[in-house]
Order: structure tokens, then sequence, then C-alpha cells
């Protein structure tokens, strides 16, 4: 999503909750970071979405979940993936591993490589195995929701907040730089007034150093 397709969604939301909702530029800045990661046409069904069903204005968590729920297939129950598993074993037998492997969804394939498909063929406690197996699998699709909830956003947010402090830190610079050479004009003045001469020169000649950007 562009900066300029964002701005689209943010003129909405203003529109709904107010002016100064996401009203500076840091502001704005921190919600893209958070964002830019997302598909704009889908972030704007969510948006659509969430203005539809709540009263209160969103949070990024808010449309992230969201947005999450319409992009992520129907995750299925894990007891659908033991099934899928214990019917592959019944068909396919423990020799035939690369093919019931084949069969799997994503997440029961992951689940049985952990396991190992003939490890499961072979069990002498199934019970513990379907466990085990829910648990992993449960845990995968905790995961892969986290994965679309968050997505590039962190590392996106870390480099604006290090280019913001850079900014800051530059600006820092230019004002000590420009209260220097504000000093050193005022001693300037003071001398004209007072009739020191050599002390006058020494201060002009320092200011127009720095002003000319040849900080000694």
């Amino acid at each position: 999503m562009t900066k300029q397709e964002f701005a689209t969604l943010v003129v909405a939301m203003q529109a709904m909750y107010g002016e100064d909702f996401i009203g500076t530029e840091e502001a704005l800045d921190v919600w893209y970071a958070l964002l830019h990661d997302l598909d704009y046409q889908i972030l704007a069904k969510a948006l659509q979405q969430y203005m539809l069903t709540n009263k209160f204005k969103p949070t990024v968590a808010e449309l992230r979940e969201i947005y999450a729920e319409l992009v992520s297939p129907v995750i299925t129950d894990w007891s659908e993936g033991w099934k899928k598993v214990s019917r592959a074993i019944g068909h396919y037998g423990m020799y035939q591993e690369k093919v019931a492997m084949e069969s799997f969804d994503e997440i029961t394939r992951e689940v049985v490589k952990r396991l190992g498909f003939q490890n499961i063929c072979l069990s002498e406690n199934i019970v513990a195995d379907r466990a085990r197996f829910a648990e992993i699998y449960q845990a995968i699709q905790r995961r892969k929701r986290t994965e679309v909830n968050v997505g590039s956003a962190l590392p996106n947010l870390r480099e604006m907040v290090q280019n913001r402090l850079a900014e800051l830190e530059q600006k820092g610079q230019k004002s000590i730089e420009q209260e220097k050479y504000n000093n050193l004009l005022s001693k300037h003045c003071l001398c004209s007034l007072t009739g020191d001469k050599m002390s006058d020169f020494s201060y002009r000649r320092n200011a127009q150093i720095y002003h000319s950007g040849r900080i000694p």
C-alpha cells in the first residue's frame, strides 16, 4: 500500500471520527509504518467493516485483526487434520509416506513432519500422539495468525523511529550552530559599540566561518 492510498483511508477515518484523528504528520507516519505492508483494497474493506460495527475510533491492532480474518483461509479444526492423518495411514500405510504427506493440507503436513509419519504409524500410544498433534496444530495456527497480524510492520516502524531520531539530532546540531552564530554576532555588535576593534574583527571573522559552514 502506498502512502497516497493510505492517506485516502485517513481522510475517511477523519470524516468519521474527527479531523484530529491521526492529525499530525508524526501520527500519520507511525500508522503508515504499522499498516504499509497490507493490501490497500483489503484494508479498505476491513476499515469499512470496522466502521459499520464499532462506535469508537479504531486502533492499528483492530484493523490488522479484521484484515487477518479477511485474508486468512478458513482454518480447519485440528480434529479435521487428525482425521486426514488417520485416513492416510489406513490408505497408504507407513511405506508410502511421500504420497501420504502430499495429501495433507499445509498445517497438517507441518505437524506430521514434526511428529514423524512413520512414528505415528507405529505408535503404541495413539491417544498421546493425538493430544500432541492437537497441541502442535493449534500452536501453528496461532503463529500463522500472528504473521498476518504483524507482517513487516515492526521492522518498518523501527526504521522510521531511527530516521526520526537522526532528523531530530541533525536539527539539534543546527540549533547549536545557529546559537553559536548568534552569540558571535551579538559580541560583534557589542565590540562595535565599545570600540574594541581587535575583538570585533575576531568575533566577526568567526561568525563568517560559522555562517559559511566551515566550523572549526
